[in-house]
């Protein structure tokens, strides 16, 4: 049994329905909301000179800890006969039950891959581990099967791998798109072109702000560690791809993929020269640089208060002290999760105030 890929799963699913209400254009839906005086509305306040900071009330809901890891914790045995090592798949389905009963039946995302998401929690090894893994994407190729994404999908697992973070994260991202507007066209592919941006562009992959992702490696920094020297190269490549290195990789693919299947869902980019969201709100506004810092200042108020959230309180669970790559899935996840819905939530109010 294996404590930490339950609650990244169950943190991911809680997400995922989250996201799926956002998607779906539910009004109510968006836990991040902002507040404004009537007469000083926030469209006011942008087009006045100046780089004040926003005079505004906030209030952000998104408490997926508390809900998701508890009901984990407290849906795991913790004593008899039989140790967490042992425990077979119907003793994980049971476990399953018993979450999905702890969440108030909210255990909905992955309920299709019910029985891929009991193998993942009962790996007990990094072979097993990967074999689930490979379970979760052929059970996501299987719904889309006969869909023009398909190609995307199978390429996109090459890009992962058997990582757990990004694998949960891209099936999480398909999985809320699909229940959310029933048609996730255009959504793996937007992925797989960020990933290559991020992984083969000097200036990595571009966000709808223009901030860039890059990848801490790039082929002319391995290229120049073999020029040095089939012992000296070996050691330099070793200090390339450390684990501070692995991690950051882990957070910046999930970071990617989370940014550009959310901005492809809710039309935030440009398309074939028609402006998205956000170009068609910047174009409107007289100060669009104090919009742009904003608009940033926004995102990461929100994605610290959830990355830090769900981090700082996975380390209370003895095995995520062990596996640092996981306590980064998961609060990477849920801080890019909590940055786009900030942002969906900023534009939406000046969507309203613009009449766009």
């Amino acid at each position: 049994m294996s404590t930490e890929n339950a609650v990244l799963t169950i943190i991911h699913d809680q997400l995922g329905q989250v996201l799926t209400g956002v998607f779906a254009r539910a009004n109510s839906s968006n836990p991040f909301t902002i507040a404004v005086n009537a007469d000083d509305g926030l469209l006011k306040q942008l087009n006045q000179d100046g780089d004040d900071p926003p005079r505004i009330s906030l209030g952000f809901g998104l408490d997926v800890l508390n809900t998701s890891v508890s009901a984990v914790l407290g849906a795991l045995p913790v004593s008899g006969p039989t140790p967490f090592g042992l425990l077979d798949l119907s003793n994980v389905s049971q476990v399953l039950d018993k979450v999905r009963s702890a969440l108030g039946g909210r255990l909905g995302l992955f309920e299709r891959q019910r029985d891929a998401i009991a193998k993942l929690i009962a790996a007990r090894d990094p072979a097993s581990r990967a074999k689930a893994v490979g379970d979760v994407f052929r059970q996501l190729s299987a719904d889309l099967a006969g869909s023009s994404v398909l190609d995307s999908v199978g390429r996109l697992q090459q890009f992962i791998g058997n990582d757990l973070g990004p694998a949960l994260t891209l099936t999480t991202m398909v999985g809320a798109v699909q229940q959310g507007q029933q048609n996730i066209v255009g959504i793996p592919e937007s992925v797989e072109r960020a990933l290559l941006a991020y992984f083969f562009r000097s200036d990595g992959f571009k966000t709808v702000d223009g901030e860039s992702v890059v990848s801490p490696v790039h082929l002319s920094d391995v290229q120049s560690a073999l020029a040095a020297g089939t012992s000296g190269g070996v050691q330099s490549l070793k200090g390339l791809f450390s684990k501070t290195n692995a991690e950051r990789y882990i957070r910046d693919t999930i970071r990617v993929t989370v940014e550009s299947a959310f901005d492809t869902a809710r039309g935030f980019n440009d398309v074939a020269g028609t402006p998205g969201v956000y170009g068609a709100v910047v174009t409107k506004l007289k100060n669009p640089t104090k919009f742009v810092t904003w608009f940033r200042g926004f995102s990461s108020m929100s994605e610290s208060v959830a990355m830090r959230a769900v981090e700082v309180g996975t380390q209370g669970v003895s095995e995520f002290q062990t596996n640092p790559l996981i306590a980064a899935a998961a609060g990477s996840f849920a801080g890019t999760v909590a940055r786009k819905l900030a942002q969906d939530s900023f534009l939406s109010l000046l969507r309203k105030d613009l009449s766009l």
